[in-house]
């Protein structure tokens, strides 16, 4: 059986469907339940996406020795990297 793609965008979309379902004053309470349940989901599946993009990012930061890892402490984004007289970043 081949593995589903999970599309962060398409899941994003369907997150703010099921929150204006719940916008909704007459919402069917068995129906909610289903839109709650498959709304954990989807966040859970958008949080484990972002947290793989983000450590995708800082391995392509390290890579370029860009992010200054300290023992204990989470890379930032852009750490180690300062202005030079032209605008552009440098370490």
């Amino acid at each position: 059986m081949a593995k589903e793609t999970f599309n962060f965008k398409e899941a994003l979309l369907e997150l703010k469907e099921i929150n204006e379902e719940f916008d909704q004053e007459d919402i069917d309470l068995d129906r909610a339940l289903e839109k709650f349940k498959r709304g954990l989901v989807l966040a859970q599946q958008c949080k484990e996406r972002l947290k793989e993009v983000e450590n995708e990012v800082v391995k392509i930061k390290e890579k370029f020795g860009q992010v200054k890892a300290i023992s204990g402490t989470k890379p930032q984004i852009g750490e180690g990297i300062e202005e030079n007289e032209t605008g552009l970043g440098e370490e």
